[in-house]
């Protein structure tokens, strides 16, 4: 299995519905985004996985090279575990206390942001800077392929560390390209969560943001996703808090995927990360 694919999204439309940000937020996006760029050295910028071109707002890449059956090539045997469907089996299993799975650290600077993957005290550490490419009305998202498969359980942990509220993070899944996947994100600042959809590159909301008592606000949460035949049950800290059913499934690929709003800038922590297919 290849975990080593990196892809670069701009969105269009804000990922969840907010005010038109004040003169003040808008003047402190500018210096924390011009700051975030100038720590970001161009020597360092040579790690990126997948060389990208803007195209009507959106970012091509190149196509994830995932493969069921690569399974023996990633570390399957660690300590987390999930109460759902505990006879399927362990395809990925990564508590990050080192880099065995092969992550695709460094440093990736672009039109549409500057960010850094690294490990640091047992996690995996993303630090995004979103750059303003529309005036501050919308955001950057990217991920990183871990899976392939169309029934499956997910479980990860996350938290974020930002000075601004503007950010989620979740798992991508159903993913045929850049422009057709589901993806399902949590924004601890808020204490909300959303169910997006891009559908040949429209992006729609089958479930749009909703405040839930299951998140911990500011605080590391636990995202769980159950999908079986096109029916998905989303957990948060393993408490139920929604559902969702299609039958459009584009693709298969999973992944991390981590957002913010253009000028924001966030670091996100990620462990605990559990895969487990029929």
């Amino acid at each position: 299995m290849s975990i080593k694919h990196f892809l670069v999204l701009f969105f269009v439309a804000a990922l969840c519905a907010c005010s038109s940000p004040s003169e003040e937020a808008i003047q402190r996006a500018i210096a924390q985004t011009e700051n975030a760029a100038s720590q970001v050295s161009d020597s360092a910028i040579q790690t990126a996985i997948a060389k990208t071109q803007v195209v009507s707002g959106l970012v091509e890449t190149a196509e994830p090279d995932l493969d069921e059956n690569d399974s023996d090539e990633v570390y399957q045997d660690c300590d987390v575990t999930t109460p759902y469907h505990e006879d399927w089996y362990v395809v990925f299993c990564d508590t990050f206390e080192d880099n065995r799975n092969g992550w695709e650290l460094g440093s990736d600077s672009g039109d549409l942001s500057s960010s850094l993957l690294s490990m640091d005290d047992g996690k995996l550490v993303i630090d995004l800077s979103g750059k303003n490419n529309t005036g501050y009305l919308s955001g950057v998202i990217q991920w990183w392929y871990f899976g392939v498969a169309e029934n499956f359980v997910v479980t990860l942990k996350g938290d974020v560390f930002s000075d601004y509220k503007s950010h989620s993070w979740g798992i991508i899944f159903n993913e045929a390209d850049y422009e057709n996947l589901h993806a399902f994100m949590i924004n601890n600042s808020e204490g909300s969560y959303y169910l997006t959809k891009l559908e040949d590159g429209d992006q729609k909301f089958p479930i749009s943001g909703k405040s839930s008592g299951a998140i911990d606000w500011d605080q590391q949460n636990e995202l769980t996703i159950v999908a079986e035949d096109g029916y998905y049950q989303f957990y948060i800290n393993g408490e139920f808090v929604n559902d969702y059913e299609t039958n459009d499934i584009p693709g298969t690929n999973i992944a991390i995927a981590i957002w913010t709003a253009e000028g924001a800038t966030a670091r996100f922590e990620f462990d605990d990360l559990l895969f487990k297919t029929p």
